[in-house]
């Protein structure tokens, strides 16, 4: 059994390390290693993950995915979920969720780990799914009223661009840095490489 923990966060802005200390912290406390980590920035409200991908792909039956909370695996609607929740199913890998206890019972060495258990476990998650998405629906309808608020206002700015990156950006275009070199060390897009490129 191997225990892969997946860290995400939706943009580049913020660190999806961030929750990298509490699962080892909370491996440790459970006397357990954790093989490998898998690290992005993406949206849980995408179905397709690079890394979360590879975590499936490298796992085998029995394994186990670790995350700090549900909403770092899915913000996903319910026929995508059941989707991601099928293919991890499939590929045998149960999942852990530190801040939900009762998904911990598969790592207590010497307990069963009974049937009971692992439908509890799965309704769990699934709750937890649902409300995930649910969350990242209100925000998002939160945001689309505080912007047509500030339109209405005349105080809406628009998305504003990010100037450090783009200074790092301009930096290694003039060090001859190819876009595919840049990608690789800022994980930017060719988009904002090439609109950073017209202005040089």
């Amino acid at each position: 059994m191997f225990i892969r923990a997946y860290l995400r966060a939706s943009t580049k802005e913020q660190d999806a390390k961030r929750a990298q200390y509490n699962l080892t912290k909370f491996a440790n406390d459970k006397g357990v290693r954790i093989a490998s980590y898998y690290i992005e920035n993406q949206s849980a409200a995408k179905l397709d993950r690079p890394a979360l991908r590879r975590l499936i792909y490298d796992s085998q039956k029995g394994d186990i995915l670790l995350i700090e909370k549900i909403d770092r695996l899915s913000r996903l609607p319910y026929e995508q979920w059941k989707e991601l929740k099928n293919r991890l199913i499939d590929s045998g890998i149960h999942i852990v969720v530190t801040e939900q206890p009762m998904t911990h019972e598969i790592l207590d060495k010497g307990k069963p780990y009974s049937m009971i258990s692992k439908v509890l476990t799965e309704f769990m998650i699934d709750l937890a799914a649902a409300m995930a998405r649910d969350d990242y629906e209100t925000q998002r309808i939160r945001q689309a009223q505080g912007i047509k608020k500030a339109k209405l206002l005349g105080k809406y700015k628009g998305r504003q661009p990010n100037h450090k990156l783009r200074n790092n950006i301009s930096l290694l275009l003039l060090e001859g840095k190819s876009w595919s070199q840049i990608q690789s060390l800022l994980g930017c897009s060719r988009s904002t490489i090439s609109k950073v490129n017209k202005t040089q």
